[in-house]
């Protein structure tokens, strides 16, 4: 377990600890009151008897309900919203290259899942199964010093029960290791629909993503009645081998009383402490086996964890220069096949504080030659030689989709200031509105109008703008590039543009075309 944000419980393990003593006193005050209190019929013993028995049967039940049973649920609990918040901050954190590699039903669920289960397990690892041990030697250490036939008798119990229960346990090991794929596509489905219903419902294709989903469902379906089987049976079969040891038990601790080894009170004590061994035993092994079977989930949350903790593969390209990005004999791909070729670029300058229009026909790689400068494609999709400035990072990215949340309009400004001039550049006309984030309560053009707020009020030195036209109305289109001109010169900027209203403001525009790209205007 290598994420740190969550700590150990040395408190807690002591209470739980000190709870288990507690109710290792209980089958001695039983075997007493047989041996010492009925045998000589001391019925003043016996009201002192009741009293100290009472007493600690009472603060027993409450120390377990709150140490035992509350306390680790709490803490697993506090643990799964820990790790889901730490995995959040890992996602944001991430460079963008390394996060699409995985599909979006994956980061779903290690929040969910994945968090769940290390949660949990890192409670029990640290807490019961500590508690768990310190019980089971404590138990071993009273019964072998009553009689060290008892003693061994449990240990041969004890080493039973361990050997069968973990080897029990082998089939839930290896289905562990194929259902997150198949829960992935299970969660994977049911996202597809929920985030696209509207395109869905759109083009008439409810059926088919019926069907798919249904698939998926069928598929997770059958591996949960299967893994379920396993992990029941594996939980009751401890019971069956405590049934099987507890006669035996009795057997043989009769005997020993019809030869006055023993007294009817140490049997009767003996026969909790056994009651009493099978559990924590069985809880140290189901955690064993709950931790490889779902290690899984653990490794998944720790390379997380590990992932946003990588430098961004763009830092080996970065140079301290006035040039925000130069490129020399450069093959640019989308993928890492032949066929994925996008463009050549022989070479290209784009300087610091200059505007740069990006053109060419959709699909030609516009938005990548950004994302790339970015790094938000990993350069591993080049061949050839190219470099960025250390100062890319400190940019601001107008792109798609845009998202909000429900709130006002001051809230999804994300922390913005909030800029008369702007506003009214803009013509936003909506800051009374309450918007929605399930479906935007926005039109086309307002979420573009928010998305450009968003972009002009960051105070960044570079702004990467990627078709900031779409959905505006002539007049809004008009101011929009009239601000960008007003800012050339104090600002790197680079556009996606289909139009020519940027061309004569431009410091050099970015031509690509028959799979070449090369500024044409310098």
């Amino acid at each position: 377990m290598k994420t740190k944000v969550l700590k150990e419980y040395p408190f807690q393990v002591l209470m739980m600890t000190i709870t288990f003593l507690i109710t290792m006193i209980l089958p001695i005050l039983m075997s007493y009151l047989i041996d010492n209190i009925l045998e000589a019929g001391d019925m003043d013993t016996l009201v002192r008897w009741f009293a100290v028995t009472f007493g600690v049967s009472v603060v027993g039940v409450l120390f377990k309900f709150y140490f035992c049973v509350y306390s680790p649920v709490k803490i697993g609990i506090k643990n799964t919203f820990r790790l889901q918040t730490k995995s959040a901050s890992d996602i944001l954190r991430m460079n963008q290259s390394l996060y699409t590699q995985k599909d979006k039903g994956y980061y779903y669920n290690v929040c969910s899942n994945s968090c769940a289960s290390y949660g949990d397990l890192h409670e029990e690892i640290h807490l019961k199964m500590i508690s768990c041990l310190l019980y089971i030697f404590s138990i071993l250490a009273v019964i072998t010093y009553i009689d060290v036939f008892f003693g061994i008798f449990f240990l041969v119990y004890g080493t039973i029960l361990v050997v069968i229960s973990l080897n029990s346990a082998k089939p839930l090991y290896a289905m562990q290791k194929v259902v997150l794929p198949t829960q992935d596509k299970y969660l994977g489905g049911i996202r597809n629909i929920i985030e696209n219903k509207a395109g869905i419902n759109a083009i008439h294709t409810e059926e088919y993503f019926e069907k798919e989903y249904a698939k998926y469902v069928g598929n997770y379906e059958r591996f949960v009645l299967r893994y379920r089987f396993f992990e029941y049976f594996c939980d009751y079969l401890p019971d069956i081998i405590n049934q099987i040891f507890g006669v035996a038990y009795l057997f043989i601790a009769a005997i020993l009383v019809f030869r006055g080894s023993i007294t009817a009170g140490i049997l009767l004590m003996g026969y909790q402490y056994l009651g009493y061994f099978s559990s924590p035993i069985s809880s140290v092994c189901g955690i064993l086996m709950r931790y490889k079977s779902n290690k899984i989930h653990i490794e998944r949350v720790d390379e997380l964890t590990l992932d946003a903790e990588k430098p961004n593969e763009l830092t080996a390209y970065q140079k301290e220069a006035e040039i925000i990005f130069t490129a020399n004999d450069l093959n640019f791909y989308k993928g890492d096949q032949p066929e994925d070729f996008l463009y050549h670029i022989q070479h290209m300058e784009i300087k610091k504080n200059g505007l740069y229009v990006i053109k060419g026909e959709n699909g030609s790689g516009k938005s990548m030659l950004m994302n790339l400068i970015l790094g938000n494609i990993t350069p591993q999709n080049c061949k050839g030689n190219f470099s960025v400035s250390k100062d890319i990072g400190n940019n601001t990215f107008l792109t798609y989709p845009i998202f909000t949340v429900d709130g006002s309009f001051v809230e999804n400004l994300y922390e913005k200031p909030k800029m008369d001039h702007l506003i009214k550049m803009l013509g936003i006309d909506f800051e009374d509105k309450e918007i929605t984030s399930n479906p935007i309560n926005l039109s086309y053009g307002q979420q573009q109008k928010l998305a450009l707020y968003r972009v002009f009020a960051s105070d960044t030195p570079i702004f990467f703008l990627d078709e900031p036209l779409s959905n505006l109305d002539i007049e809004t289109q008009e101011k929009v590039m009239a601000y960008i001109k007003s800012l050339k010169g104090t600002k790197t900027i680079l556009v996606v543009m289909h139009s020519s209203e940027l061309d004569d403001a431009a410091d050099g525009i970015i031509l690509i075309k028959d799979h070449q790209a090369s500024m044409v205007i310098e």
